[in-house]
């Protein structure tokens, strides 16, 4: 089932550019809801698309990028799994359930997502048939959740065959953009994977850990060790998962600039500092009032969910997945801003990043106030969480200025022309005489 859409174009600046698109890209001729809509161009007499390298060079740093998100996969879960060990060895049995229950549910979630994307391309006529071979390898793999790493696989096969075929080139432009469709269904997995499994589960072994510190401020167990072990794990994979699913969305989204290694990298430290700090306030405001964090999460949930929704995202072509899909990402919404439609954005960010501090400081205030006198960690806590903010606030501009791929960032000047009102910093929206007409239709799958 298909339906068409208008896109309009906001602001040609900054992060008001049409050109920051983090989720909102497909591919019609595909039916695939994580490959972007593709636009068809010429190279020396063949189609393909417009965010391709003209080269189609599977390089070595794009080897390298998929190995290390393999890594990440990999030692995410390990550290995990030897956490629960760890827990009920020590005999803390609600510790180990709870550590298993934040790794089996996401997971299951992320293995019926990635069946439900090969049965859809299964049902696609102009991609080519699958082997019943392929088809059990693909079982083994959800079976022992493992759906991300297999996609992993597929692109970095995908990629070198489409180097091995230089001499034919539909042949190199067929394989290299199936090693980017996989690659974007990877990471856009591995995302959705991290932030409902990687995210709370960092929260709650930062609230173990503060509990155990509170008891014994001058002991530290290898428990503890191996926490903060994961914990700095799980953010480096959130991280990284942000930067490489961006970065591959954006290889095959129309109009697209393709993001630098160096803007890269920023990304994935602007997005360590982001998360971390968010991670602190909560797990530290959790030590101390346990029963009120839950309210709290499910107070900004709330809030984010229906922001979410007055944003009218077009991500889905029907009601019931669009809906799910805003599930979603409320959940990614509590740790971190993503950008879930392709549309002016300097104010979204302004006004998640606003409501962030405020909450974020009174999380701080109120766990310092009435943590335990004898914590040792009271005003380095404090310190680190703010600067933490800090940090990646000022990465996060820096970034926008100088890294971004558009390259035409302004920063006062649309603000002043604008004017905008409470709402519309809200929504995102932008004042209609400084919005170009809608230029194109999309169609969408789910």
């Amino acid at each position: 089932m298909t339906v068409t859409k208008n896109k309009s174009r906001g602001d040609d600046s900054a992060t008001d550019s049409p050109d920051d698109s983090d989720l909102d890209g497909r591919n019609p001729k595909l039916g695939r809801n994580s490959g972007p809509f593709l636009k068809k161009i010429k190279i020396k007499g063949y189609d393909t698309t417009d965010a391709l390298p003209k080269n189609l060079n599977f390089s070595v740093l794009d080897i390298l990028g998929i190995i290390i998100s393999i890594c990440s996969f990999f030692l995410d879960v390990a550290f995990d799994i030897f956490i629960a060990v760890l827990h009920y060895n020590n005999g803390n049995e609600w510790w180990f359930a709870l550590t298993v229950c934040f790794i089996a549910v996401p997971s299951l979630a992320m293995t019926g997502f990635s069946l439900r994307w090969y049965l859809v391309d299964a049902d696609e006529k102009k991609l080519p048939a699958v082997s019943t071979t392929r088809w059990i390898i693909r079982i083994v793999f959800l079976v022992l959740q493992m759906g991300p790493l297999l996609r992993y696989i597929d692109s970095l096969y995908f990629g070198i065959k489409s180097n091995r075929s230089k001499s034919k080139i539909q042949d190199q432009v067929d394989f290299y953009k199936q090693m980017i469709y996989e690659d974007a269904d990877a990471t856009l997995l591995r995302l959705f994977e991290c932030f409902m499994e990687a995210a709370p589960q960092l929260v709650l072994q930062l609230y173990i850990y503060a509990m155990a510190q509170a008891d014994s401020p001058d002991f530290y167990t290898w428990t503890e060790v191996a926490q903060l072990i994961s914990m700095f794990s799980s953010l480096l994979s959130m991280s990284w998962a942000l930067a490489s699913y961006q970065r591959a969305l954006r290889y095959s989204l129309e109009d697209k600039k393709n993001m630098t290694l160096c803007g890269s990298i920023v990304q994935v430290v602007w997005r360590f500092f982001d998360i971390a700090s968010r991670v602190l306030a909560l797990g530290l405001f959790a030590s101390v009032f346990p029963n009120y964090f839950f309210i709290v999460c499910a107070v900004r949930y709330g809030v984010m969910f229906i922001w979410i929704r007055f944003m009218s995202t077009e991500f889905c072509d029907n009601k019931c997945g669009e809906f799910f899909y805003n599930v979603v990402l409320g959940v990614i919404f509590i740790f971190c801003y993503f950008n879930p439609k392709d549309s002016p954005t300097r104010r979204r960010f302004t006004f998640y990043y606003t409501v962030t501090f405020l909450e974020n400081s009174a999380l701080m205030c109120a766990w310092f106030i009435y943590c335990p006198a004898h914590v040792t960690y009271k005003y380095p806590a404090m310190f680190m969480q703010f600067l933490s903010f800090v940090i990646g606030l000022v990465i996060m501009i820096i970034y926008y200025l100088l890294l971004h791929p558009t390259k035409n960032i302004s920063v006062w000047d649309h603000w002043i022309k604008t004017k905008p009102t409470a709402i519309q910093m809200c929504g995102g929206m932008t004042n209609t005489k400084h919005m170009a007409q809608p230029n194109e239709v999309q169609e969408q799958r789910l």
